[in-house]
């Protein structure tokens, strides 16, 4: 069977070959030194010595890690959430260092003076946060090929629920070294909806007419959202910094025509 015929009819089912690498799953309703320097001595560690991060706030929900093992890229994770993001270090006012996701908000601000600031999503004022010890290093999970069949139903049917509609998720060009990042964004993908239709008056967010999700390989990053399907171009070889994250995902969709950060 040819890689542009493979299809999935069947109301859960998935369907993979490794000669097009086509996997389909479908659901029925269904910066510079500078700043770097200034980092580490908000860490008030050498980064040679502890590059993976915990810090603690006031709220345990919001406690976060920050691991700075990845060749200038900092990532980003809640303790107690699965999605990992990439930031960006841009230098801010009185030496401080700003960390912004790819949608270019800030996230955390590190200071010199005062320690680092959390800044999520709910709150604009920011939230004292400080350095607890070393934390757990932040890396993609073991994802097999086959792996991805019954992971896609599952995302596929939670779609489903979600829109309210049919949804078929296909994954095109992904192999056994970058199962991982194919699934790590389909997940991406289903926390953008959830977010938006938990705030569906928030800004203005509706939820989209979509009924495919497609995941494609490529050598640059890029949204597309035609007739109902949602087309998102992957960089495997940049890890986490070569698919977007759910915050950036719900911009988009809710009307948001975002970039790709270039920094």
């Amino acid at each position: 069977m040819k890689e542009g015929h493979l299809r999935n009819t069947r109301r859960f089912g998935t369907l993979i070959t490794l000669a097009g690498c086509l996997l389909s799953g479908a659901g029925s309703a269904a910066a510079g030194e500078p700043a770097t320097k200034v980092l580490r001595e908000a860490y008030q560690v050498p980064a040679s010595t502890q590059p993976v991060t915990r810090f603690d706030v006031g709220r345990k929900s919001e406690a976060f890690i920050l691991d700075q093992r990845h060749q200038g890229r900092l990532l980003f994770r809640y303790v107690r959430s699965r999605e990992v993001f990439v930031l960006r270090q841009v230098p801010g006012p009185r030496g401080d260092v700003m960390l912004k996701n790819d949608l270019g908000a800030v996230m955390v601000r590190m200071s010199r003076v005062g320690g680092p600031v959390l800044f999520p999503e709910r709150s604009s004022t920011g939230i004292p946060a400080w350095r607890a010890g070393p934390g757990t290093p932040l890396g993609p999970n073991t994802v097999r090929l086959d792996d991805l069949r019954p992971a896609l139903s599952d995302i596929a049917n939670d779609l489903v629920s979600i829109l309210d509609r049919d949804v078929t998720i296909s994954v095109r060009g992904a192999n056994e070294r970058t199962a991982w990042i194919y699934l790590d964004t389909a997940l991406n993908a289903r926390s953008a909806l959830k977010r938006i239709k938990r705030n569906p008056d928030r800004k203005g967010r509706t939820l989209p007419d979509l009924n495919e999700l497609r995941l494609v390989s490529s050598d640059h990053q890029e949204l597309k959202l035609n007739d109902g399907l949602l087309e998102i171009h992957l960089v495997t070889q940049e890890g986490f910094a070569g698919r977007p994250s759910s915050l950036r995902l719900a911009g988009f969709l809710s009307g948001k025509r975002v970039r790709a950060s270039k920094d």
